[in-house]
Formats: structure tokens, sequence, C-alpha cells
């Protein structure tokens, strides 16, 4: 099942000839971006949530978005769709070939084929391949619906936006969060190091996995800077608790633009900061 829990949108109308549609699959949730082309901001945007059971499948969920969005059927002539699953691995490109990609991915999370493989080079690095995977049910879907789409991965959008800054720290996380799962970036001596996706229910899970990468990497917690941004609240657990061992906290904020405006009332500035880096 497919539920509208946000929903943003400007006055101006939105369409298939004068906009892009901008799309985010995850496991637990789909985000629709309307974008103009006329004047770069983005005019609508909807988040839906999934509760999905075993007798549910995605031509189900399709089909509930499809009923109550207000942007997703518009005709667009340019369909970018990110995936933001926790299947997808950074391959070093002289270690690449036509094989090569899909015998990695089996080999971390187990054959599968149902999924379909897919890979990109993130704009930001020339050393990685993002080689990733996804349903072939989803693909099949996204073609019935658009006559083009173009497929990208969440992490590959993180790690431009992060790696195409004049600099980064010497020690680096970040911290980019969702409904049920976050993802994070690592970087040591200005090196790329890590980035992963983890699912977590409290506060202790996601310090666990966090603690556990800064024992890893031998951090120290005085010189490591955390960048966090997405659907965390400064008054959750989970904040209080990384506040109280990490001094060094950054909120990665969105400039108020767009139709994002309309939700500073409701929503903290960094809520919706990785939704707005989709569309850049």
């Amino acid at each position: 099942m497919a539920r509208k829990k946000i929903g943003l949108y400007n006055e101006e109308l939105v369409n298939g000839s004068t906009h892009q549609l901008i799309l985010e699959i995850a496991d637990e949730t789909i985000v629709c971006i309307a974008k103009s082309d006329l004047t770069g901001e983005i005019n609508a945007f909807e988040l839906f949530s999934l509760d999905m059971s075993e007798k549910d499948d995605w031509n189900d969920v399709f089909y509930e978005i499809k009923t109550s969005s207000s942007i997703f059927n518009n005709g667009y002539k340019k369909v970018t769709c990110y995936f933001n699953n926790v299947e997808a691995i950074m391959v070093p490109e002289k270690l690449l070939t036509a094989t090569s990609a899909e015998d990695y991915l089996n080999l971390v999370f187990g054959e599968n084929i149902r999924n379909e493989v897919k890979y990109e080079k993130p704009i930001a690095t020339q050393l990685f391949i993002n080689a990733y995977r996804v349903k072939k049910a989803i693909i099949e879907l996204l073609g019935r619906q658009f006559v083009i789409f173009q497929t990208a991965h969440t992490y590959s959008n993180l790690l431009n936006d992060v790696m195409q800054r004049p600099s980064v720290e010497q020690q680096f996380i970040k911290l980019q969060f969702y409904a049920h799962h976050f993802i994070i970036a690592v970087w040591k001596d200005e090196q790329f190091q890590l980035i992963q996706s983890y699912r977590y229910v409290s506060s202790e899970d996601v310090l666990y996995y966090l603690l556990r990468i800064v024992q890893q990497y031998q951090f120290d917690l005085s010189d490591l800077s955390l960048e966090i941004s997405g659907m965390i609240e400064l008054e959750s657990n989970i904040y209080i608790q990384l506040a109280k061992i990490f001094s060094r906290i950054k909120m990665d904020s969105l400039p108020s633009i767009g139709v994002f405006k309309n939700a500073e009332k409701d929503y903290p500035a960094h809520y919706f900061s990785p939704f707005y880096k989709l569309a850049l």
C-alpha cells in the first residue's frame, strides 16, 4: 500500500512540456518531484509511504500512486528515477568488466534472477563505478508509464554532492536519514572510504553502526566532522544521543526556495535536503 504522507505544491501548473519528473524509489518510500525547465525551481513534491505486505506487489504500489498523485501522470518528456536501496557497491573502475559487476553484487548480496544490474560513474570520482541492481518488475512498470526514463542511484548523487565541494574535512562522515534507514558515507584524509545503507529502529542501532565505523577507521572524535541531513528531528532521541558523542555536528540545511518554502513551519530546514539535491 502507498499512502501520500507529504504533498507540497506551488500555484504554477505542473505539466510534462515545461517540467521534468524526478523519482526516488526506496523500500519504504517513493518520492515524486516536479522541476520547472523554465525557472529551475521545484514546483511540486510528494512523498509516499510504502507499507507492503506479502500479498502486495509493485503493480499495486504504482496503481495507488497514479491514483493519488497530482504530478505522476503528466506525460513528462524527461524522467529520472533514483534507486535508494542497499544493493549497491563501489567498484574500482580498473576491476570492472562486462560481467564483473553482477559477480560482485552476487557475492555481496546473493544471486537474484529477478533483479537487473546497472552501473554508473559518479561525476565527482574518476576511480569508482557505482554498480547496483534493482527489481526487474519496477523497471518494467517504469517502462509502461514513461516513454523514456533515465536511472541512477542515490549513492552517486550523495557522492557528487560532497566530492564536488572545494574541500572535504580530514575526518568526515555524512549521515543521510530516511524513514527506516540511513546512508553513511565516510572520508579519511580527504579520501573516500565507504558508502553504505543501514536499517534502524532505535537510536542504539544508529550509534552501533556509527561507532563501529569510528573504531574501524580510528577516528578522533574531537576532530571528526559529522554532517546530517534528511528525516531526523533535532528533538529526537537519535539526534540527542549523537550530539552527546560528536562535538562537531553540522546540519546540511535546504535553502528556502521553491515549493519547500511552504513547509518551513512544519519541517526543519535539513529535512528535505537529500530530495532537493536529487533535482540539482
